[in-house]
């Protein structure tokens, strides 16, 4: 698998027309209609739900391509001023051997220090290659106007055909289809009446706030797996806990997601990797800090 599989086409969408006017671009296999591309793959989720079958679906940004193949600051696009920061910090931090933290100003996916990070790609290898057969990779590969992570793409897709994992049309979609699956009112069918089991990190504050957005979603019931804020790629999940009427099981543990998935490889249901989505039901106004997490229309 390389990038000469994939070819960049637009990437627009109904009801997101700020970003539909800047002439977006995504990789992908064919040059489909991408709101006929979303509303499939709606349907094949819905789908999977009914026949209860093992879905399980992951998301691989700038904060995996980071943890995965480690740090690489050189795009062209950025501004020279930008570009000459990023690279001086990147070396600082090689330098003196700094942990790894993916964050943005309201989220953390996690902090390692380099020690941890031994184990880190068996264990990429082995959910990534599981998902491939059994479920879908949203993998982000959207090019905005400005620069973002495009320069990971190669070595990922070098990473991918060393541990032999393959996309397909089948198995891949657009990283920000699950923004707007579980935030756009149009899928809301994907929680009424479902049961509904959370894994990731809580106290008492957050998951009530959580319970509140959700069940203005009516769901048939809530349930919830704890796990640790910034070492989710060592815990060890009670699978025997998450009972088997459990229609969607979602996972908010940062890059170390990957860990949490591994367990969960013989749960029949519907998986999905929610990650920031966790930060917009604590905090409904932080719909606005990402892209395609609020409609713009």
């Amino acid at each position: 698998m390389n990038l000469k599989n994939l070819k960049k086409y637009n990437f627009e969408l109904d009801d997101y027309s700020k970003f539909n006017n800047e002439n977006r671009k995504v990789y992908l296999f064919d040059n489909t209609n991408c709101d006929e591309l979303l509303e499939k793959f709606y349907t094949k989720i819905l789908s999977s739900i009914e026949t209860k079958k093992h879905l399980p679906i992951i998301r691989i940004a700038d904060g995996e391509y980071q943890f995965l193949l480690g740090k690489n600051e050189f795009n062209l696009r950025k501004p020279i001023y930008k570009l000459g920061i990023h690279i001086l910090r990147q070396f600082f931090e090689k330098i003196f051997n700094l942990q790894f933290e993916a964050k943005s100003r309201t989220y953390t996916s996690g902090v390692y220090s380099k020690d941890d990070m031994t184990s880190v790609k068996n264990k990429y290898a082995d959910c990534l290659h599981h998902i491939s057969k059994n479920g879908i990779i949203a993998l982000y590969t959207v090019i905005k106007p400005y620069f973002y992570t495009e320069q990971y793409l190669p070595k990922l897709f070098k990473f991918f055909k060393f541990k032999e994992i393959e996309l397909t049309s089948s198995n891949y979609m657009p990283f920000y289809f699950i923004y707007i699956l579980l935030t756009n009112k149009k899928y809301a069918d994907l929680y009424k009446d479902k049961n509904i089991h959370l894994i990731t990190s809580f106290n008492s504050v957050r998951k009530e706030k959580i319970e509140h957005s959700l069940n203005l979603l009516k769901p048939k019931s809530i349930s919830w797996t704890k796990i640790s804020r910034d070492k989710s790629l060592f815990d060890k999940v009670n699978i025997d806990s998450i009972s088997d009427e459990i229609d969607i099981i979602f996972i908010g543990a940062g890059v170390g997601k990957v860990n949490i998935f591994n367990q969960l490889k013989n749960k029949k249901c519907l998986i999905i990797d929610a990650g920031y989505i966790f930060e917009t039901w604590e905090n409904p106004q932080l719909v606005n800090e990402r892209d395609y997490c609020k409609i713009t229309n």
